[in-house]
Order: structure tokens, then C-alpha cells, then sequence
């Protein structure tokens, strides 16, 4: 088989309902991690308590450890830094912050400078004294003897640089992770907006029914009537009836057993069937397997509508039309073949022609919705004469939808 045309499609994951950003490699939610961001005040509480508590383990094995050994006031002393520092992003630094995020990007660098720099010096200010409490005020002195100075500013300096690299970490991650969650929220309502334009577009592919097809079985309708062949206008009648039916109850974001849709395509091949006689033939060539195979509802039917119009209303006798449909691998194959003498060499010609090519452009539509780089859509031409137009989709079930 020649490729005449290929559509290319990009996958969209769709994610299953309550999922959140973070997902198994296996698929599955990671419901605890999903749970924690799923309220901004849990996270920013549950972050901050474990990011001080790590800040606390951290110092009791490096900077007290080194200061008074592993003793008592050590510990008291790692448990007031980690306080300290816990009480000053926690009261000042994320209203501050909060406050500087609702402003623009110059004010912003300003206010998170300003308030750090001051928060920094408070930290130092808080530590200096809790020192003091716990070791005495010598170290103060001995500072002060080594800078040449008393003023308890300038003794905090050598401090300030520990202080603003810690706010500022903090600073950080808290806006990385505000962003991050703004970022995140943003993506969600875009795909949510192209999900949803995704379904109105399925939906209106899908609820395409050709007008000529109910005009031409209404006027066979009407001709049996004044021919007063009751029977066969009311076995006409009742066929369009179930045929329509399906059509519109079935839910165009939804997919049938190929089973089904073959049944429903019997009745539209029976309808046309009584219009045409023995102008037309219907060959069914599925395989046994094939159908329980899950397919969009109507998928092949604008095929078979066009290979009636094009190819079997323009042949007096001996118009045939092929339905096939065989399970290949972890894919499914299924094709409509007509013996039609005005099929292009071109058949790709059709889809760029706006009056003849509205059915099969409908069909490369919906596979693109639908199944987007795993669908494939191809136009041949059929030797001596006719047209064939195949599909080729990944074999789901109802119990595996991607088997």
C-alpha cells in the first residue's frame, strides 16, 4: 500500500480525573505530594516546619557543635536559632513578601531588599542576646576588643552575611515556589480551555450529518409513497429512524465496539441499498477479533457517504464498496474501498477541495482530536479505478484502553 498521506499528530496526555502535577512512572498520582500542594497555606506550613527543622538538625552537628561542643546549651542554643529564624519568616518575612508579590517588578526588588537586609539585622540583633543569655557577654567584649569598637551594631556585622544568606535562601525559594504554583495554575487553565475547545470541536465533527443523505432518502421516501409501496417506504422509514437515533444519542467524546458501529452501519448501507438496487454491493471483510475493538462512534460512516456519492451515484451497475477491518499488532486497521471511476491519482487532491472533500477531512479531524500521533489517515488510489480510504488507530477494549 502506497502512502499517499500521513497526519502527523502531538500526543495530549490527558490526566485522569483528581490528578495532580505529580505522577508515578508508572502513572499513578502520587496522592500524599498532590495533597500537600493542593492548599497554598498547608504547603507554605507543612515547607516551613520541615525546612526549620532540617535548619535545626543541620546546626546541632555544625555550628553549636563548634561553639560549645555537644552539651546542653549547644542545643538550647540551635533550638533559639532555628526559633528565631522560624518566628521571623514566619510573622515578617511571608506577609512582607506576600505584600511585595502584588506589586510590580522594580517596587518588588525593592521592598524584598529592604525588608530582607532589616530582617537580617533583627536575626543577628535576636541571636546576639540569646547568645549572650547562654554563653555570657565576654564574647561580645573580646569582639568588640578585636574591632575597636562598642557601637552593638557595628559588633552584629560579622553576623549580617550568615543572616542574609539565610532570609535569603528563604526569599527565594519562597518566590520560586509561588511562581511555580502561579505557573502551574496557568497551564492547568490553558489546558483546560483547549480541552474544552477540543470537545466543542469533536463534538461539532461529529454532529456533522450530510444534508444530501436525508434529502435523497426523504425523496426515496416520498417516491415509494406516490408509487404507494407502503411496505418498503415504511421499512425505509423505520431503518432511518434507528439509524438517526444512534447518530445522535451516541456521545461524540465517546467510543463504541467496532460490533456496534457496524450494525449502525448496516442500517445506513440498507437505506441507500433501497435507493440504488443492484447498483450498489456491500462487501464486509472483519476479521472475528477486530470486533470488539473500541472505535469513535460513525468514524468510517463519511466515508462510505462519500464513496455513494462519488463513485457509486455515478456508475450505472456493478458499484461495490469494501469495509475491512483486521487487528494488527497492538493496532487496528480498518478501510473503505470503492471501485469508482472518477477517483483521482491524486487522492490527496480531495482534501483540499471544499466541496468534495468535507466528509474525509471531517474523518482526518476527529483522528487528529482523538488519537494525535498514534492515528494515522491515509488516501490511496485503487487499481484499474476506485478509492480507499484507511485508518489506522491503536486496539483498545473496554477493559484496556490501551492494549
Amino acid at each position: 500500500m502506497n502512502k499517499i498521506e500521513t497526519v502527523n499528530m502531538t500526543s495530549i496526555a490527558a490526566s485522569p480525573a483528581g490528578a495532580g502535577p505529580f505522577i508515578d512512572s508508572d502513572g499513578r498520582s502520587r496522592a500524599w505530594m498532590n495533597w500537600i500542594f493542593a492548599d497554598k497555606a498547608r504547603m507554605f506550613w507543612i515547607l516551613q516546619i520541615a525546612g526549620w527543622l532540617g535548619f535545626f538538625a543541620l546546626h546541632i552537628l555544625s555550628v553549636s557543635t563548634f561553639v560549645a561542643g555537644r552539651s546542653t546549651d549547644s542545643l538550647l542554643y540551635s533550638v533559639a536559632s532555628s526559633l528565631i529564624g522560624f518566628l521571623t519568616t514566619s510573622i515578617l518575612a511571608r506577609p512582607i513578601y506576600r505584600f511585595a508579590r502584588r506589586q510590580g517588578p522594580a517596587l518588588l526588588l525593592v521592598i524584598v531588599l529592604t525588608s530582607t537586609i532589616l530582617m537580617a539585622v533583627a536575626m543577628s540583633a535576636m541571636k546576639a542576646q540569646t547568645f549572650g543569655i547562654l554563653f555570657g557577654n565576654a564574647w561580645m567584649d573580646l569582639r568588640g576588643a578585636s574591632l575597636g569598637t562598642t557601637n552593638y551594631l557595628l559588633l552584629i556585622v560579622p553576623d549580617l552575611p550568615v543572616n542574609l544568606f539565610l532570609l535569603g535562601s528563604w526569599a527565594g525559594f519562597y518566590f520560586g515556589v509561588n511562581y511555580y504554583l502561579k505557573l502551574r495554575n496557568e497551564m492547568e487553565r490553558a489546558i483546560l480551555s483547549a480541552r474544552l475547545a477540543d470537545q466543542a470541536q469533536l463534538k461539532m465533527l461529529r454532529y456533522q450529518l450530510n444534508p444530501h443523505f436525508l434529502f435523497n432518502t426523504l425523496n426515496a421516501i416520498s417516491t415509494l409513497v406516490l408509487e404507494q409501496d407502503g411496505r418498503q417506504a415504511n421499512s425505509m422509514l423505520t431503518k432511518l429512524s434507528a439509524f438517526l437515533r444512534y447518530s445522535l444519542d451516541s456521545d461524540p467524546l465517546q467510543k463504541t465496539s467496532l460490533a456496534e458501529e457496524v450494525r449502525a452501519l448496516e442500517l445506513y448501507l440498507a437505506i441507500e441499498k433501497t435507493r440504488f438496487a443492484d447498483r450498489l454491493n456491500v462487501i464486509f471483510d472483519i476479521d472475528e477479533d477486530a470486533m470488539s475493538a473500541y472505535v469513535p462512534s460513525l468514524i468510517l460512516q463519511p466515508a462510505i457517504e462519500n464513496a455513494i456519492k462519488y463513485a457509486i451515484a455515478q456508475m450505472e451497475s456493478g458499484g461495490e464498496i469494501r469495509i475491512a477491518a483486521k487487528r494488527e499488532g497492538n493496532m487496528l486497521c480498518m478501510s473503505v474501498c470503492d471501485n469508482g471511476p472518477n477517483a483521482p491519482e491524486d487522492p490527496s487532491a480531495l482534501l483540499r477541495d471544499v466541496k468534495t472533500g468535507v466528509g474525509l477531512v471531517n474523518m482526518r479531524d476527529r483522528l487528529n482530536y482523538l488519537y494525535q500521533d498514534r492515528g494515522d489517515f491515509r488516501l490511496r488510489h485503487v487499481e484499474p479505478q476506485g478509492l480507499c480510504v484507511a485508518l489506522r488507530i491503536p486496539f483498545e477494549t473496554r477493559g484496556n484502553p490501551s492494549s
